[in-house]
């Protein structure tokens, strides 16, 4: 197995053990013992908890802008649609996520407290990804405004509940559905150069 393969065993192990008992209460001895490993053998791949947290929020953060990207980059969807379709991905990611492992958001707050690069990081990717988005419409002659930082910082910061696992558990998906695409037709409607 290589160093690759058993850093990625770590970090199922890992999510797996945070998903159950939370990130908290989840020791390296138990991580080590999930990969049938020595807890010696497990810092020789991560130094502490915190790492193992931040390798698998990195990874978990990735995915989902991968996904963000994906729908930018679509040639057939409008910009109106591509802003509803990225705000409905960051709701169902979050909610698909924590809806199931509702302790993993003691890694969130981990990660927010202990590691704010992390999480800044995976902000500034979101902020690239609406300017994408942004500088297209303005292309597209659908969207107008004027200071494109500006606004993909307004949309980032109207969009940031969807983001919370700890709002999951207040409303039910068709709800949180609903309440996305309140929040789009509004943004939409802001930006539009035909005002609806």
């Amino acid at each position: 197995m290589t160093e690759l393969d058993t850093r990625s065993q770590i970090l199922i192990a890992a999510e797996e053990r945070f998903s159950l008992y939370g990130y908290n209460k989840t020791t390296m001895v138990e991580i080590a013992s999930d990969c049938n490993m020595s807890a010696a053998n497990l810092y020789r791949f991560f130094d502490n908890k915190l790492d193992i947290g931040a390798g698998l929020a990195n990874q978990c953060l990735a995915e989902k802008e991968n996904e963000l990207a994906v729908i930018v980059a679509d040639n057939l969807m409008t910009s109106a649609e591509k802003l509803h379709a990225f705000v409905v991905n960051i709701l169902h990611y979050t909610y698909r996520r924590f809806d199931v492992a509702p302790r993993l958001s003691e890694l969130i707050e981990a990660m927010t407290i202990q590691r704010p690069e992390v999480m800044k990081s995976h902000r500034n990717s979101t902020i690239i990804l609406l300017r994408r988005l942004l500088e297209q419409s303005v292309d597209a002659g659908e969207f107008e405004f004027s200071d494109i930082d500006a606004t993909a910082e307004a949309i980032n910061t109207a969009i940031t509940v969807f983001y919370l696992p700890a709002v999951m558990p207040l409303f039910s998906l068709e709800e949180f559905e609903s309440k996305a695409k309140s929040v789009c037709d509004l943004l939409v409607n802001g930006l539009s150069k035909i005002k609806t």
